[in-house]
């Protein structure tokens, strides 16, 4: 595993003052093949969070890149510093580097990162997995309330409280776990929050009859919304049962492992490559 993306795909987008945490940092595993695999994390969230998928991925014959969004993963200072347009700029550039230097170019996105990946696809992709994409949030902040704090410059605090039930597989884990909580899940930004919502409304869209996309979503999601009448025009869809939000490293091991299968065939893999797939206990 090397801790980097190219640094010319952060070109002309914000920069952190801070460091990244050591889960926060960028990887890629690469063997130099024909294909690569764009992976997104999602909003305050962190490369460490998607070692799962690529793995294993990786082990399938891709060459695999997780890059970490500006201004997370480093402090909530950067967050605030950092915009839409920063993380949306960084999967564009992302996309536009890999389809000149691969054959094929695949995503798998978390969260927003599956927004980001919407917004920036321009069929330039084969083929993207989108695990718990934020479609529609189950409990929304009013965004007329968003803009007054917005106006205001107010960050306000929120609950959070650790979790030990996830399973998160980077080194180390949970070793990062309480600071980004203290800079990130226990304050609510209005600024960034209001962009997530932008990202969302953007991208909804077009998730709607793509073939090319995979949306996975799980019954234990407190945070999205998956009704029948927020998925009726996707076309590729998939309920990974027992699964929260956090699908990616989730509580459930079983639920995790089948969102890996799903992923991993949707992907189209040949058989003969399919070494690296974990076995059903």
């Amino acid at each position: 595993m090397i801790y980097s993306v190219p640094s010319t795909w952060y070109n002309g987008l914000y920069q952190d003052t801070s460091e990244p945490r050591s889960s926060g940092r960028s990887f890629s595993l690469t063997h130099n093949f024909y294909r690569a695999l764009l992976v997104v994390h999602g909003y305050g969230g962190y490369p460490g969070e998607m070692v799962s998928i690529a793995e294993l991925m990786y082990t399938s014959f891709f060459d695999v890149y997780v890059p970490r969004l500006p201004g997370m993963g480093t402090s909530g200072k950067d967050f605030r510093s950092s915009s839409l347009s920063d993380w949306l700029g960084l999967v564009e550039n992302a996309i536009t580097e890999l389809s000149v230097e691969y054959e094929e170019v695949y995503a798998f996105g978390h969260s927003m990162g599956c927004d980001l990946i919407a917004l920036a696809d321009n069929n330039r992709l084969k083929r993207a997995v989108l695990a718990a994409p934020a479609i529609r949030m189950k409990h929304p902040v009013n965004k007329a309330e968003l803009r007054k704090l917005r106006k205001a410059g107010t960050v306000l605090d929120i609950p959070w409280e650790s979790d030990p039930g996830y399973h998160l597989h980077y080194p180390d884990a949970p070793c990062d776990d309480g600071y980004y909580g203290s800079e990130y899940w226990s304050k609510l930004y209005p600024t960034q929050l209001l962009d997530l919502y932008e990202a969302m409304d953007k991208a909804s869209p077009l998730f709607n009859d793509n073939d090319r996309y995979l949306v996975l979503y799980g019954d234990k999601d407190p945070l999205c919304s998956y009704s029948p009448r927020v998925l009726e025009h996707i076309k590729n869809k998939k309920l990974i049962k027992g699964a929260t939000h956090y699908m990616v490293y989730d509580k459930s091991e079983k639920a995790e492992l089948e969102m890996l299968r799903e992923a991993h065939s949707f992907l189209d893999l040949p058989r003969s490559y399919s070494s690296g797939l974990p076995q059903q206990a």
